[in-house]
């Protein structure tokens, strides 16, 4: 059997088995920033004082640093923090802990994806909305969210890619995905047949 053939037999049955942590990883932090974004970006957008300054440092901190440090702070620096208050969290697993650091890296961009969406909106539309008898609830499912989604969902097709592609960090935290294990083969078998077994990961 052809060499590189041989390869991909041998390493693809164990690289199924970490796909679905690899949609985990994917998937869990963009449903669940999807949301924290929406109370990030009504703060951005509506809060005053102490609160949009908190946020606002919250936000410049969560997209201005690297999300490797970021990574590395939540892992050691959460459980001691919380150690404090009697909150013991060290026997969470290291997955639990990429997905929290992912959360709130993702959130921040993904909130000024929806602030950006929104400030691009022609304010009439939502006051179109008012005019026909909708309440501020209706006005907001029925024409701010549309609205805000249609003008940032370029922005947010490409941070759902860098999601996908950031889930590879987890594996330095000792979290194990697909990348990681391609990592694992390749250095078991001393980089011999690295292309193939990096093909075989990315497809």
């Amino acid at each position: 059997m052809d060499s590189g053939l041989q390869i991909i037999v041998n390493v693809l049955p164990g690289m199924l088995q970490y796909v679905p942590m690899t949609l985990v990883y994917t998937l869990a932090p963009s449903i669940i920033a999807a949301i924290l974004a929406v109370f990030i970006c009504q703060a951005r957008l509506r809060g005053t004082g102490v609160v949009y300054w908190l946020v606002s440092l919250f936000v410049s901190f969560f997209r201005g640093t690297p999300q490797l440090v970021q990574l590395f702070l939540i892992l050691y620096g959460l459980p001691r923090l919380l150690l404090i208050i009697g909150i013991d969290i060290n026997d969470w697993s290291a997955g639990t802990f990429y997905i929290i650091a992912t959360t709130l890296n993702l959130s921040c961009f993904v909130a000024e994806a929806y602030r950006g969406g929104y400030l691009a909106m022609d304010y009439r539309q939502i006051e179109a909305g008012y005019s026909i008898g909708f309440s501020r609830l209706q006005c907001f499912f029925h024409v701010i969210v549309p609205g805000t989604l249609q003008n940032a969902v370029l922005n947010l097709k490409n941070l759902s890619i860098d999601v996908l592609k950031g889930a590879s960090l987890a594996y330095t935290i000792g979290a194990i995905e697909v990348m990681g294990y391609a990592d694992r083969m390749i250095g078991l078998n001393s980089g011999v047949g690295r292309l193939w077994v990096l093909g075989v990961a990315a497809v």
